[in-house]
Order: structure tokens, then sequence, then C-alpha cells
């Protein structure tokens, strides 16, 4: 082969790349991700730019003409400026034009547990979760004044307490006796499903018995998940639902609605992972080796708790996404995926789900 004629090809395939390279930039996704570092300071970290602009508001759903201009930065991070009340949400702007909208993922509790916003998880046609709309929480018996008042502020309408009676008389939400969202909860007897994780001997044991009870949920809270999406989709929200730690009857919770909306399972795996984040397994193990109780859990399933073996309690007080990704693994397999159970368990349809994506995406 003439070199000439290689040379030629090879310069003609690098112009075409870099005539590509445009393109190729702005089809790349601006994201974010905002992590309170002090009670006047929030961390900003992005990729898909190397210079963003910033604009902050108090409403999640503020134009960006709205916007207060906040700060222009270079590289792929910054502090900002930004109190905990009013709750700020983010603009980050890139000077192509991309932007991307982002708050605290945990919300700034004194007394919260895994109290979290599911806004800002991108659906896989490009369009983000709204900020400020659906929350999850583990249990809320320790909130102080100033969390009630904060959480009052964010407009929640209602609470979806999927606990237990035993578990909401043992710690009750401050909310049944504060002036602020509603607290919604049905009886229901979960002995059974709590006895099942005292026979596990290893680690494979409780991962696949904990995703067997994750698919258990499904029976045990049809209730509870068919009241929460019928909530959703007449939009009464902004709304927040939560159990003792946060992590598995609001693991699967959280997992149907982000599937409903349309956010792949790594995605749905990602954010059922934040739990070990948010509240690591050690705090539960310190609860069971010194035999406290709370979380939901009596001091006779907490001693019984502290005698597993270590790898089994990890897997039981942690987050492991292997976990889910059994549980959804087997509703794929049972009832064709989240969204065909959905509309078969809990009261969804074609139209509704449209309805839900149209609401609480942008």
């Amino acid at each position: 082969m003439n070199p000439k004629h290689m040379d030629r090809r090879l310069f003609l395939a690098a112009a075409g790349a870099l005539a590509l390279a445009p393109a190729a930039r702005a089809a790349t996704a601006l994201d974010a991700k905002a992590e309170r570092t002090a009670p006047g300071s929030v961390r900003l970290d992005w990729t898909g730019a190397q210079a963003v602009s910033v604009l902050v508001s108090a409403d999640p759903a503020a134009r960006a003409g709205a916007m207060r201009p906040l700060k222009t930065a270079a590289g792929t991070s910054a502090s900002v400026d930004a109190p905990v009340s009013p709750r700020p949400y983010f603009l980050v702007k890139a000077a192509d034009g991309r932007q991307t909208r982002v708050a605290e993922r945990l919300l700034p509790l004194e007394g919260g547990r895994n109290f979290r916003d599911l806004g800002g998880w991108r659906a896989a046609d490009g369009r983000q979760v709204r900020w400020g709309k659906i929350y999850r929480s583990g249990v809320m018996a320790n909130l102080t004044m100033g969390d009630l008042e904060y959480l009052k502020a964010l407009g929640i309408q209602a609470i979806c307490d999927l606990r237990n009676p035993q578990e909401r008389t043992s710690e009750p939400n401050p909310f049944l006796k504060a002036p602020g969202p509603k607290i919604v909860a049905t009886d229901y007897d979960m002995s059974a499903s709590m006895a099942a994780l005292m026979t596990m001997k290893t680690r494979e044991d409780a991962l696949q018995g904990f995703a067997e009870a994750y698919v258990g949920f499904l029976d045990m809270l049809t209730p509870h998940y068919t009241d929460m999406f019928a909530r959703l989709v007449a939009d009464e929200g902004p709304l927040a639902f939560n159990c003792s730690a946060g992590k598995d009857r609001t693991g699967m919770a959280s997992a149907l609605i982000l599937s409903v909306l349309g956010v792949p399972r790594e995605t749905v795996l990602k954010d059922y992972g934040l739990t070990e984040v948010y509240t690591p397994p050690s705090y539960y193990a310190r609860m069971a080796q010194s035999g406290a109780t709370g979380g939901g859990v009596t001091a006779q399933q907490m001693q019984a708790l502290s005698k597993l073996p270590p790898e089994v309690l990890q897997v039981i007080m942690g987050s492991d996404p292997e976990v889910m990704r059994r549980a959804l693994a087997t509703i794929d397999a049972k009832f064709g995926g989240p969204v065909a159970l959905t509309k078969a368990r809990f009261g969804l349809s074609d139209a509704k789900i449209t309805k839900l994506r149209a609401a609480y995406l942008a």
C-alpha cells in the first residue's frame, strides 16, 4: 500500500474525529452532587464540564432567570455558601448550555436517620427525578423541634409509615403530636420475617434470605405500596415514606418508584446502596453487641442478632446492592419486572405511569 495513501486516510480519520468532538462533548451529560460540609457551606462536585456557573434558589423548580447567581468555578468541584434553611437547590450550568439541578441528598437533620431526597437520579431518557418531591427515611422518633420546623418548611404533605404496630408504638413519629404532615399507616405482622433472619448461617444465606424477604414485602405491604402510589399519582406531595432503618421496606418502595419513573437498574441499586454510606452497618453492629434497642428491634431480637455470625450481621445491617439485585431479578422472573408488578399489584396503569413521569421528571 502506498504510504502517501495511508497518510491521507489517517489525516481524514483524524479530521473526522476532531469534527465530531464538539458533538460528542455536547452529548455528554452534566451531572453534579452536593454535600454539606458545614452549617453554612456546601461542596459541589460535577462531571461533564471543566467550568460551570452555579445558581441557587429555595424553589426546587425555579426558572434559571429567577435564581440567584452564586459562583463561577473551574475544575470539577467548588465550595459555595449556603445556609441549611431555607433548603438550597442549585442549578449547575456549563458554557455550552447544558445544565443540571442538584441538592443535598441527605437532609441536614439533627435527629434524622437516613432521611434523604430521591431527586436527581437520571432516567433512561435523560431527564432527572425532580428534587424536593419524594423523600425516603428511617425512623423519625428522634427528630428535634428544629428538624420538625425544617421538614414543615419543605411542604411535606404526607408520611407513609411502613412500620408495623410494635415499631410505631415503641418509636412514635413526632408529627403525630405536632402540626405538619399527615401520618399514614396500616397494621401488619412481620414476626415470621424476623424469625427467618435468625436462621441464617453464612453470607450467602443472608444475601438470598434477605432478597426473598424483600420479595415477601410485596404481599405484606400491598396496602402500603398501593396507597403510596395513589398519593404520588394524585400529586399529594411532597411525600415521604419510611420504615425503621430506611433501607429494607423503604428500599423496596424506592426501587419500585425509581423503576416506574424509568431510572435504570444500576442507578436503582446505587440508591439502595447509599444507606451504608449514611448509616454504616457498624452503627447497628454496636447496638447488637451492646444489647441496645431501637430502630424497631426488640431487646429479645437484638440479643438474637448479636449471636449471628459477623458475615450474616454485616448483610442484615447493611445495604449490599446484591440483595436488591437478586430481589429485582426475582420480580423480573415472576412479574415481568417492577413496572409490570406495579400495574398488577399496586393500582398503576400505563396512563398513571405517564402521569407520574410527567409530574416527577424534569
